[in-house]
C-alpha cells in the first residue's frame, strides 16, 4: 500500500509538471483574459477538506463576478463561461497537486459545509485517499443533477478499488468523457 501510494505520488508530481508547462501558454492567456474583462482576482480559492480531515485552500481560475445575486448563474462572467465549459478553470489544481493537497485522481475535495452533510461513515472512509482532480463521480457524470449523496458513493466505490489500474483508467477516461461532453454542449464535468 505504501509502495502504491508513493508511485501515485512520483505519477501525479511529473504529471502535473508535464501538464503545467505544456499548458503555460493557456496559463497566461486566460489570466489576462479574467484580467481584461473582470479584474482581479485571477483566481478563486476556497477552503476545502483534504486527506485525513486537513483543510487546504484550493485554486481555481475566477469564473463569478465578485458581486453578489440571488441567482448564482447571473454571477458567472462570460469569460467564466467559456472556461468552466472547457473545464480549463480546473487547470491550476495541478499547483495543488505539487504541494501534496491533491491527487490527480480521487474523490473531488468537499467544501466544509458539503462535507458535514455526509454519513460519519462515508467522511471516515473519504479522508483515508488523498482528493483528486477528476475522479470516478466525475467520469460518471451524465449532466444531470445529481445529489451529493449519489455523488459519494461513486467515491467510495473507487476508494474501496483505488489501484494504480484505476488511477490510469481514470485518468485516461477524463480526457475522453471531457471531449463528449464539450461536444454534446454539457457544462463542465468536474463538480
Amino acid at each position: 500500500n505504501k509502495m502504491k501510494n508513493k508511485l501515485i505520488r512520483i505519477l501525479d508530481v511529473l504529471i502535473s509538471i508535464l501538464l503545467l508547462a505544456i499548458l503555460f501558454p493557456l496559463i497566461i492567456l486566460i489570466s489576462i483574459l479574467i484580467l481584461i474583462f473582470d479584474g482581479r482576482p485571477i483566481f478563486f480559492t476556497q477552503i476545502r477538506i483534504g486527506q485525513h480531515g486537513k483543510k487546504f485552500t484550493i485554486f481555481k481560475f475566477r469564473t463569478m463576478k465578485n458581486i453578489s445575486f440571488k441567482n448564482e448563474n447571473l454571477r458567472i462572467t462570460k469569460i467564466g463561461k467559456i472556461i468552466r465549459r472547457l473545464s480549463f478553470d480546473e487547470i491550476p489544481q495541478f499547483f495543488n497537486v505539487i504541494k501534496n493537497d491533491m491527487s490527480i485522481v480521487g474523490p473531488r475535495p468537499l467544501p466544509v459545509t458539503n462535507e458535514k452533510k455526509i454519513r460519519k461513515s462515508f467522511k471516515i472512509k473519504r479522508r483515508k485517499v488523498v482528493p483528486g482532480i477528476t475522479g470516478l463521480s466525475q467520469i460518471n457524470y451524465r449532466g444531470k443533477y445529481r445529489k451529493l449523496h449519489d455523488k459519494i458513493k461513486l467515491d467510495v466505490k473507487f476508494i474501496n478499488n483505488y489501484s494504480i489500474y484505476s488511477y490510469f483508467k481514470i485518468l485516461l477516461n477524463t480526457p475522453i468523457v471531457l471531449i463528449i461532453r464539450l461536444l454534446k454542449n454539457k457544462s463542465s464535468i468536474i463538480k
